[in-house]
């Protein structure tokens, strides 16, 4: 559900509003009702929702100031004007604030769910498309990741953490979103890179010692790196070799 926000200064209209989004609209979940331009601005502040249905002319501070006022502090919420002024210079500044609709008292009630619906199409087609967007920025962390362990797999002293700094991200997010591309843990995955390194290197390197090779795995203890080897071929690296030869 989408939080919505009521301002206006007569009791009268808040409730009446109140009564027809919540009888005719599941989508919103009406967070609050203010009743003047301050507690309207402040509401707006701290609940940020998504969308604000509200009076151009309220006690404290005015619709059109309260929008240019938040907007200026980085929230985004959506506006819906109501307003029983009809002048174009009120329509023209509250279009050029963005305001989605400009609803003229007495508020008919077919063109209040109209607005609503517009509103609605619009914060869903966002969410949408913010949703694409993280998860476009999530495929393209986790590629880079992945370029980053394959470059570094030699290095004795590469962690979770050296991986986690170079993307500036924190290690519980980088194991989360290496599980979901690949399937396996941090050191599961590294350890998958180091042997495959180590057999094709066994394979075609036959000038290569064990030990030459195990250092480029990146293993800086060759008794380890056989024991490794041997959990994830069921061979040692000299019989491995040995087999590929015949």
């Amino acid at each position: 559900m989408y939080k919505l926000l009521i301002c206006d200064d007569e009791a009268i209209i808040r409730n009446g509003l109140k009564a027809i989004i919540e009888k005719m609209s599941t989508e919103f979940d009406i967070i609050g009702l203010a009743s003047n331009g301050f507690e309207a601005h402040e509401m707006i502040l701290f609940e940020e929702p998504d969308l604000v249905l509200m009076d151009i002319n309220m006690p404290g501070m005015t619709g059109l100031e309260i929008m240019e006022n938040v907007q200026t502090q980085g929230i985004h919420s959506k506006f819906i004007i109501i307003s029983g002024y009809d002048e174009f210079q009120y329509a023209q500044k509250a279009v050029k604030l963005r305001a989605l609709d400009y609803i003229l008292k007495p508020i008919d009630r077919e063109k209040l769910l109209q607005s609503l619906e517009t509103a609605l199409h619009d914060l869903i087609k966002e969410n949408h498309a913010k949703k694409e967007e993280t998860l476009s920025g999530d495929e393209n962390l986790a590629k880079k990741a992945l370029q980053l362990l394959y470059r570094n797999y030699g290095n004795s002293d590469f962690s979770l953490q050296s991986l986690a700094d170079l993307l500036h991200i924190s290690t519980s997010s980088l194991s989360r979103m290496l599980k979901k591309e690949t399937g396996l843990s941090f050191s599961e995955y590294l350890t998958k890179i180091r042997m495959e390194s180590s057999m094709c290197l066994l394979k075609n390197q036959k000038d290569l010692s064990v030990l030459e090779i195990s250092e480029r795995a990146g293993y800086k203890n060759q008794h380890y790196f056989c024991k490794v080897f041997r959990q994830y071929t069921g061979k040692t690296p000299s019989e491995y070799r040995h087999n590929t030869l015949e």
